[in-house]
């Protein structure tokens, strides 16, 4: 099973991204763990990345492909998360995946309206405390969203992968769906 799953910040992709992958059993790839890892360690990368998390804006392509091709190249099967944001990123990673033999199964929306993911990430700012979910970068990062996922989005519909997921539900019934979508796409037994 490769899963990739798209939604703007506060869809709940990181949530049902764990419990999709350890249902499974494939791993749980999630770029924004992944770079606040980094950040935390002080390594090279998390020095590079910080400013730009803590601004709410998108890493450069370069690095994030650099960086997913060396955690996918270690995987069978994997639900991706957080990751491509942008065309030219789900360009360089359709071709990745061709490269190493590894191509998506689905693509999985959790679509949901832009008043309820500020309300979940307020919340998770609350909750958290963490330095990427104050006002400004929520905001910057749900424009980003718009500007630059929502082309992804009509890519993936257009090659018809996508599964719309209504995200505004419960974590129960938003795992229910995903897993009925799954078992209707004969991906569950994979």
């Amino acid at each position: 099973m490769r899963i990739l799953m798209l939604g703007p910040q506060g869809s709940g992709k990181g949530t049902q991204a764990k419990r999709l992958a350890e249902a499974h059993g494939v791993a749980h790839v999630a770029t924004g763990d992944i770079l606040r890892a980094a950040v935390a360690d002080r390594t090279e990368l998390g020095l590079r990345v910080a400013p730009i998390l803590e601004r709410g804006d998108l890493v450069p392509d370069d690095l994030m492909v650099e960086l997913i091709r060396e955690r996918l190249e270690h995987e069978d099967g994997f639900v991706l998360d957080g990751f491509p944001r942008t065309l030219p990123q789900a360009e360089a990673l359709d071709a990745m995946l061709a490269e190493i033999g590894k191509p998506l199964d689905a693509v999985l929306l959790l679509d949901v309206g832009d008043d309820v993911a500020v309300r979940r990430l307020h919340g998770r700012a609350n909750e958290e405390g963490r330095a990427d979910d104050s006002p400004e970068a929520i905001a910057n990062r749900l424009r980003l969203y718009h500007e630059l996922t929502k082309p992804v989005v009509e890519r993936y519909r257009a090659r018809g992968t996508l599964v719309e997921i209504d995200g505004e539900r419960g974590v129960a019934a938003v795992a229910e769906q995903i897993e009925q979508a799954l078992t209707g796409a004969r991906l569950g037994s994979r």
